[in-house]
């Protein structure tokens, strides 16, 4: 019998830890679900103003198929959601069952010490009486420990069974509150799945709305093309002239520090605008709408308010102020063996060889006349490798 009670404790441990790890894993999951959705706050914020404009463009369209990513992931953290309560479900169930067959057990224990209790102390009349019939006072020593013993056994199964009840209850009231956390994850899950299908029904309204737009998409997309390459060959012909410079790119000790400092700070450098949510991502990928044409972007794109400043991510040194025709001005700040580009910038408060800090204003970001769009071209160089910025910035603004 001690062996089985011993097993069932042991059954009883393990599920309660199991419990413990389904319980941070729900932590983790749910500060995801907390950033999915700030994004997609920001997403369909950005999104409602575009819809008032009634001009459809790519940088909308990107911005759908962003929202509806992030959508299509926050679907898939509700669906784990389920899963761990289902688990943790599972392990409640199973703890009620084990806690049950431990006060049935004890229950058991506890009639039996009654019953033997009975049979040794009846004959006498009462425990006094037992002990005091002893025939030496070593036999009424013996009658009195063994009597304490019983008692001692008793009171412990007893405060046992008490504490094994209130967790029983304990474990049912997690249970309901599971299934209640439950009930509320499938709300949420219907909620978002009917937006994601009707984003969708959006997207491809977009899609052919653009479709009639060929000429001038293709006509963009070259544009686009050219301002990158000119970017390009403006970051190596800088970085050309200062290894010239500085015969082989030699770092300063101050340079060296905050190189280190940048690279420390990956994943939470501030935001190079106080608001925005990002149209196109970084990379390479499919155009959204120009079948078998890839699209190259060697920064972000971030779409902010009218009038919105851009700030630099991190202390350094204004290197470079170029004008990109169909990119306005674009800014290039130096952080030891580091770049951070900021393009579409105009009124221009910096200098070349200025230094600036971490939120220092750079510039206004431009306003397209035509669709009311202010996107910054925002990019990061780690010598002549780019770098993808979304990486390195914060995840809150």
């Amino acid at each position: 019998m001690i062996l089985y009670k011993n097993i069932l404790v042991f059954c009883f441990l393990l599920l309660l830890s199991i419990t413990g790890m389904g319980q941070k894993s729900l932590q983790d999951l749910r500060k995801r679900q907390d950033e999915l959705n700030r994004t997609i706050k920001e997403t369909s914020e950005a999104l409602n103003l575009t819809k008032k404009k009634r001009v459809r463009t790519i940088n909308q369209l990107y911005l759908l198929n962003r929202q509806i990513s992030k959508r299509k992931q926050l679907i898939e953290e509700y669906n784990t959601e389920i899963a761990i309560i289902d688990k943790n479900i599972e392990a409640n169930e199973q703890k009620l069952d084990s806690i049950q067959k431990r006060i049935d057990l004890l229950k058991d224990e506890y009639a039996e010490i009654v019953k033997k209790y009975y049979t040794v102390y009846k004959s006498q009349g009462n425990v006094l009486a037992y002990i005091i019939t002893s025939k030496s006072v070593n036999q009424a020593y013996k009658r009195l420990k063994y009597f304490q013993q019983y008692l001692e056994y008793s009171h412990k199964i007893f405060n046992e069974l008490k504490n094994a009840e209130e967790e029983l209850k304990k474990e049912n009231n997690e249970l309901e509150e599971n299934r209640r956390i439950k009930l509320q994850a499938r709300e949420r899950l219907q909620k978002e799945e009917v937006r994601y299908r009707n984003e969708k029904v959006l997207k491809n309204k977009y899609v052919i709305s653009l479709q009639k737009k060929e000429r001038a998409l293709k006509k963009e997309l070259r544009n686009k093309e050219r301002i990158r390459n000119k970017l390009v060959s403006t970051m190596k012909k800088m970085m050309e002239e200062e290894r010239k410079k500085n015969k082989g790119m030699i770092l300063t000790p101050e340079e060296k520090l905050i190189g280190g400092k940048f690279d420390a700070n990956k994943g939470k450098l501030p935001w190079p605008t106080a608001k925005g949510v990002i149209v196109e991502a970084y990379g390479s990928h499919r155009h959204p709408v120009l079948k078998n044409v890839t699209v190259k972007n060697d920064g972000i794109d971030i779409m902010t308010e009218k009038n919105a400043y851009a700030r630099s991510v991190f202390t350094g040194e204004v290197r470079k102020i170029v004008a990109i025709p169909g990119a306005n001005e674009t800014v290039i700040i130096k952080h030891g063996n580091y770049y951070t580009v900021y393009q579409n910038v105009y009124r221009v408060r910096v200098r070349v060889g200025q230094k600036v800090k971490a939120k220092d204003k750079i510039g206004i970001v431009f306003t397209d006349a035509e669709n009311q769009e202010t996107i910054l071209h925002f990019e990061i160089w780690r010598g002549t490798q780019k770098m993808n910025p979304e990486l390195w910035l914060a995840k809150s603004k």
